[in-house]
């Protein structure tokens, strides 16, 4: 029993105390071990840090030696090349990669001149259909009446005119024009052939329409109405006034007005009537003052002044002098030049003729208005008034009406109808209705200047 008792105490002591004994050699062990990790770590970092110099030390060195071996390289590229020169050689050693070869066989198109063909054809209702009038003795017995400003005979359909235009730059200085005209009775007609240097100053030479006023250097198809005003046929001719020789152009920037413009013009080949035509003193000098003003942002106002002299006897003993003032006001609304535009022109042309038995006199002009009312319609109204320039006292009276459909760019359709009063006509005023039709193949569209 006793030694029972002592069992169970020993047992009892044991598993009261274990805990406490067992807890104790575990922090003893922890703090035997703390020192040692301390020392591991310490040497880790220290030999981390030697690696990485080494590292470094080793990089640099094959840096060193990279540029070194380079250097090296592009000596030897120059000695290689002094001594190819040296011994005369100009060629050079080049990786036939780095070469692109190009072909330009496909470029020469870049070369053909820009080509354009417009048709203009003309329905013709009229009454009379064959007046009487007087002659023009400049004309060799030609009736005026029946020759003047498109007044064909009888009722009838035809080819006014078929025209080719040619343009093409030349060089960087100059570019070349060329209008062949095909009338209705197929001879082949030279508009205008003239070269162009595109400069500061505008020199050309060569065939070309005069700058007089602002109508006579466009072509008939591109005129706000089928025909031309009657003032210019009369004191001109129908094709009005042009010549070969050189006109120079220049821009004198703002002067008085925000921009000025002065064109200088000396031609041979007058037109017939006011100037003499054909071989001779057919020589006429031209001469035009433009004047532009920016009236607001929308419209702006165009103020002109235009001279011609030169004989009209091929003997040279006569002078004939024309001069002229033109005013040209647009409206076209900022970003809507397209859907609305309104534009009115007014010219007045005065004549002074030296003949034998005197001096003649005579003045004329015209006022025309135009109106867009989409992108497609157009209208427009001309009055005309004009003096004959070899007798005051017989004149000229007409008024036209047109309204204009834009089916695209390249072509339109011109209604026109008008009356044409003429006081040495022995008929009623000449009745007309006109249908046109232009249209234009290539980039010409109905040049208008």
């Amino acid at each position: 029993m006793p030694r029972l008792r002592y069992v169970s105490l020993t047992i009892l002591a044991v598993v009261l105390l274990g805990p406490v004994s067992l807890q104790a050699q575990r922090q003893g062990s922890l703090q035997s071990r703390r020192p040692a990790g301390r020392d591991t770590v310490t040497a880790v970092s220290d030999s981390l840090q030697t690696v990485i110099a080494e590292l470094t030390a080793r990089l640099a060195r094959l840096e060193e030696a990279i540029e070194a071996r380079e250097r090296a390289a592009r000596l030897q590229s120059l000695r290689d090349r002094a001594q190819q020169r040296a011994a005369g050689s100009r060629e050079e050693t080049v990786d036939a990669r780095s070469v692109t070869f190009y072909g330009r066989q496909r470029q020469m198109k870049q070369l053909n001149p820009e080509i354009s063909m417009t048709g203009d054809f003309i329905g013709l209702a009229r009454s009379p259909q064959s007046p009487t009038g007087t002659t023009n003795p400049a004309w060799d017995g030609m009736d005026f009446a029946d020759n003047l400003a498109f007044l064909p005979t009888g009722n009838r359909f035809f080819l006014r005119a078929a025209e080719l235009n040619v343009v093409a730059p030349l060089d960087p200085f100059t570019r070349g024009k060329f209008f062949l005209e095909i009338p209705g009775d197929g001879s082949l007609v030279v508009e205008e052939a003239y070269m162009q240097w595109v400069a500061h100053t505008h020199l050309k030479i060569g065939l070309f329409r005069n700058q007089f006023g602002q109508l006579n250097r466009w072509h008939e198809h591109a005129l706000p109405q089928v025909d031309r005003p009657h003032v210019l046929t009369t004191f001109f001719n129908q094709d009005g006034l042009e010549g070969l020789g050189v006109s120079a152009n220049w821009v004198l920037g703002n002067l008085w007005s925000d921009v000025n413009e002065l064109t200088i013009e000396y031609v041979s080949g007058g037109d017939g009537i006011s100037f003499a035509g054909g071989k001779g003193h057919d020589r006429v000098a031209v001469a035009r003052l433009k004047n532009y003003y920016d009236l607001s942002g929308d419209t702006y106002l165009e103020i002109g002044l235009s001279g011609a002299q030169g004989a009209n006897d091929t003997a040279g003993d006569y002078l004939s002098t024309v001069g002229g003032i033109d005013v040209n006001y647009r409206w076209t609304p900022a970003g809507r030049s397209h859907y609305r535009t309104f534009e009115v022109r007014v010219e007045a042309l005065y004549s002074s003729q030296e003949t034998a038995l005197g001096t003649i006199d005579a003045w004329g002009g015209y006022i025309s208005a135009q109106n867009r009312f989409g992108a497609r319609i157009l209208a427009s109204v001309r009055l005309d008034y004009t003096q004959l320039p070899w007798d005051k006292d017989e004149t000229i009276q007409g008024l036209a009406a047109t309204l204009d459909f834009w089916q695209s760019e390249f072509v339109f359709f011109r209604l026109q109808v008008d009356t044409v009063k003429m006081s040495f006509a022995d008929d009623d005023p000449i009745n007309r209705v006109i249908l046109q039709t232009v249209w234009s193949m290539g980039p010409h569209k109905h040049e208008a200047y």
